[in-house]
């Protein structure tokens, strides 16, 4: 491994091609048996991420290759409609408290041969450490895998599920307080 780096949006889309072999990878494997659909979902969402405002990734290089990576950005508004709208339900009462003006986390991924030696904590770490808000939110699947724990160990904890994933799979809703040091 040769190091972890911060992109912005420009630099994020330069190494796409890489994030989504990375998610490819990481993806379609057990326990999550995604197809190349949901790959090209990915590689439609990422595009369309990397040009919004406060948009931040962090990588984990292996050489001049993405070994994993972690992006978010800030959320200030959190429309009632479409999958915001289902996000809102997921949520329920106190939506509008955990999930506007805070900071989302969109994806985490780290290429099977280097899972197991810390890199989604430094990752997920890093871009926490720079969010800007008091809060984080994800969606994630719920299943017990080693990515649920790291959102446990962060402080992660469950809002609500709802139909949020691909072809509407029903995915879990996590927030936590971020150190007051985020800001």
């Amino acid at each position: 491994m040769t190091g972890l780096a911060r992109l912005d949006g420009p630099e994020t889309a330069a190494v796409s091609d890489q994030l989504v072999a990375v998610y490819q990878a990481a993806m379609s494997a057990a326990p999550f048996h995604e197809t190349e659909v949901e790959t090209g979902w990915f590689a439609e969402e990422l595009a369309g991420e990397v040009g919004e405002p406060g948009f931040r990734c962090w990588v984990a290089r292996d050489g001049d290759r993405v070994a994993g990576f972690a992006y978010g950005l800030p959320t200030p508004e959190v429309p009632a409609e479409g999958w915001y709208g289902l996000l809102r339900d997921a949520v329920g009462e106190g939506a509008g408290e955990w999930l506007e003006g805070q900071f989302a986390v969109v994806w985490i991924a780290v290429a099977p041969q280097w899972r197991g030696r810390g890199l989604g904590r430094q990752l997920l770490e890093r871009l926490l450490a720079g969010a800007g808000a008091e809060r984080a939110w994800l969606v994630t699947h719920d299943l017990d895998t080693p990515a649920r724990a790291l959102y446990r160990s962060l402080g992660f904890r469950e809002l609500g599920r709802g139909p949020l994933g691909w072809h509407d799979a029903q995915r879990v809703v996590l927030a936590a307080n971020l150190p007051p040091t985020s800001p």
